[in-house]
């Protein structure tokens, strides 16, 4: 969901000969250029020229290789060569906090670039230690309605959306929208991005017309100031899809869904672990018209770019496992969607901890599926730890709740526990009828 943002190059005043320092920011002019439309494949050839040229200069550590290095490191990212980009963008943190000092905006820059990758490396400590020296940083150099600034607190904000924690990422999302339409106008894509991560925030609630409207006015946006194949799209279109297939609207959604694939291959490449999110929506798309094995296939896709490119216990690998499985499930596999979500479990405990909403989900569907195999305490075990989590977070009669004591009814009565297994219905029941 994270984009990553171009520096703009910081002036050197390294005593090297006037040619090859034209020559540098004529590259780094030719990079932006590439890098703002989104040429990335050459605009990393030209950030390696920019590297090589900017070797040369003297003092060996300058603000030009820094500023070179960090473009490297944005186009690597770019294109979903995270482990690539990470040494480039160490080494320009380090180069810049040397040169320009630790308080320098273009440090701030770098920090914010870092916690991106960091994101998407699955390291999320590191990603919220880099953003908040960021926001610091900028804060006490430009104030608080810094344009900047508003790149810092999205950055923080959606970090904290895709951790869960709502209550802290939407006041900094409000926050950096309002700057950027103040700062930069309400037509500019960075008003769209903050937009995107707001709807999210909605999606998360289950307040799907909020979020369509949020969406449609992100893609208007985007298309007008960036046109209709950037890549900066496929965020947008990806996510209003889901939202079109909540509203029950799964035939809006699916152009959406391949136009988004079709503007990631062209952007990206077919291979990159960028198409991951495209593809999955196209793949949810498939699973909910019961075309399975289109689904199987999609999801089967991203599973291995993520293995490829990204680490073994990376979140966003748990939620491959865990759509493949769905697949398995739907068609009757159950043995081969028992370790895909054994699998999916245990990165998501890892990363989110044991109480969290989606690992009671990983739970739930892993219940189900021990008890199709006839693995009834299994199933009992699983079930009763989903409910624990969800009656901590949802409540005590939240329609979620009723879905879990709706399947240990069955299980415990499976099991020969007819007492239990009322017990478990009659709540259900209560939960069903406070609802309606």
């Amino acid at each position: 969901m994270l984009v990553l943002f171009l520096l703009p190059a910081c002036a050197g005043h390294q005593a090297n000969s006037s040619a090859a320092q034209e020559e540098w920011l004529r590259l780094n002019r030719e990079f932006i250029t590439l890098y703002s439309g989104a040429s990335y494949e050459q605009a990393l050839a030209t950030a390696r020229k920019e590297v090589d040229l900017a070797q040369g200069f003297m003092p060996r550590d300058n603000a030009e290789l820094a500023t070179s290095l960090n473009n490297l490191g944005v186009t690597y990212a770019a294109l979903g060569r995270y482990e690539e980009a990470r040494n480039p963008l160490e080494r320009a943190l380090a180069m810049r906090e040397q040169v320009l000092g630790r308080s320098h905006a273009e440090v701030a820059t770098t920090l914010g670039n870092l916690g991106e990758l960091y994101v998407n490396l699955n390291q999320p400590s590191e990603a919220e230690d880099a953003f908040i020296r960021a926001l610091e940083i900028r804060e006490a150099k430009f104030g608080s309605e810094d344009a900047e600034l508003a790149d810092t607190l999205s950055n923080l904000g959606e970090l904290y959306l895709r951790r869960g924690l709502l209550e802290q990422g939407e006041p900094l999302l409000r926050r950096a929208l309002s700057i950027r339409e103040k700062q930069l106008g309400s037509g500019h894509p960075q008003v769209a991005r903050t937009l995107d991560s707001l709807a999210g925030v909605e999606q998360a609630r289950k307040r799907f017309s909020q979020a369509r409207t949020l969406l449609e006015r992100s893609l208007t946006i985007k298309v007008e100031a960036l046109g209709p194949n950037h890549p900066w799209l496929i965020t947008t279109l990806s996510s209003l899809v889901e939202v079109l297939m909540a509203q029950g609207m799964v035939a809006d959604a699916e152009p959406l869904a391949r136009r988004a694939v079709a503007i990631g291959e062209r952007a990206y490449g077919p291979g990159s672990v960028r198409m991951a999110h495209p593809l999955t929506a196209l793949g949810n798309l498939m699973r909910a018209q019961s075309r399975l094995d289109e689904a199987r296939e999609l999801y089967g896709r991203v599973l291995l770019l993520q293995e490829q490119a990204l680490p073994a216990d990376h979140i966003d690998v748990a939620i491959s496992l865990g759509n493949l499985a769905s697949v398995h499930y739907a068609q009757g596999r159950f043995a081969e969607a028992k370790p895909l979500y054994e699998s999916a479990l245990a990165i998501s405990e890892a990363n989110l901890s044991r109480d969290h909403g989606d690992v009671a989900q990983l739970l739930h569907n892993l219940g189900v599926v021990e008890r199709k195999l006839g693995n009834l305490d299994q199933a009992k075990s699983a079930f009763m730890r989903a409910l624990a989590i969800r009656e901590r977070l949802f409540g005590m009669s939240a329609p979620i709740v009723a879905d879990t004591l709706e399947a240990l009814a069955m299980t415990v009565k499976d099991a020969g526990d007819e007492g239990a297994s009322s017990m478990y219905r009659q709540r259900a029941e209560a939960i069903r009828a406070q609802a309606r």
